[in-house]
């Protein structure tokens, strides 16, 4: 399965910096002849945290940055990394704060670490006037109450989202998008499925969550941005709309959401 026509697909999150430099060329060459011109790459933290806004300044046409700490790393938010961030946040080809959030599920990081580093980290996307790319896992109860005690809107997505219904609903209350990923294929993902058809595809941003989250057929693979027409195909057909129109619609929310120009990406081929 491919898309139909070829309309033009942006992958809203892909950790490009896990993959070898040598990689990143033929994964960008593959997801082109797939359909998929346009890649959003969330730094993790101190390690990648560079090499993201390199990837973007190098290949601008086709990939921006977001720049944060996710919450496995959160301890590490120490000062340094704090003004490494800082400093980040105003380069060209920086468009979100992200991926940050909370993960109670590994707990790589005390809780009270991850929820001071999301704080901070809102606090600064605000400041910047950015959106976030916001991380959750056995964690939207703090999540939510996080986000909905904020003065002001939080703009942003909430990436490779799984809570179901109700809480997608709550997202889109509270400004934000929902990001889709490769669960929306996996076979027991009965509640993804019902949560994207209780939205509007103007809600949706698609993505891979590279090289996790591979979807159906490819699933047990490296994921990478090719493999987003599998995802974007499904998550049409459960919104009952075509996979162009799923294509159109979701860059256009990547571009809106992350205030890119409407001839972003480049499109090649």
């Amino acid at each position: 399965m491919q898309i139909g026509v070829r309309a033009v697909l942006v992958d809203s999150h892909a950790h490009l910096t896990m993959f070898d430099a040598s990689e990143v060329g033929p994964v960008l060459d593959r997801a082109r002849a797939a359909g998929v011109h346009g890649v959003v790459v969330p730094s993790t933290g101190p390690e990648d945290l560079e090499r993201a806004i390199a990837l973007a300044e190098e290949l601008s046409g086709q990939v921006v940055a977001a720049v944060g700490v996710h919450p496995h790393e959160a301890t590490a938010l120490d000062a340094g990394l704090k003004a490494r961030i800082e400093r980040s946040v105003d380069k060209s080809h920086v468009v979100a704060v992200g991926e940050i959030g909370l993960d109670y599920h590994y707990m790589s990081s005390p809780r009270e670490d991850q929820l001071a580093a999301l704080e901070w980290q809102l606090d600064l996307a605000a400041a910047a006037d950015l959106p976030v790319i916001l991380h959750n896992r056995e964690s939207w109860s703090d999540l939510e109450l996080v986000l909905s005690r904020r003065q002001g809107p939080v703009r942003g997505v909430c990436h490779s989202f799984a809570e179901g219904p109700d809480p997608a609903r709550r997202v889109v209350e509270l400004g934000l998008s929902v990001g889709i990923s490769g669960m929306a294929t996996f076979k027991g993902a009965d509640n993804i499925r019902e949560m994207i058809r209780a939205l509007a595809a103007e809600n949706i941003l698609v993505e891979t969550d590279s090289p996790y989250l591979a979807p159906v057929p490819k699933r047990g693979r490296r994921n990478e941005p090719a493999y987003l027409v599998w995802t974007a195909a499904r998550v049409a057909e459960e919104l009952g709309i075509s996979e162009e129109v799923l294509a159109v619609t979701s860059t256009r929310n990547v571009r809106t959401l992350f205030a890119l120009d409407p001839d972003w990406p480049e499109v090649t081929g």
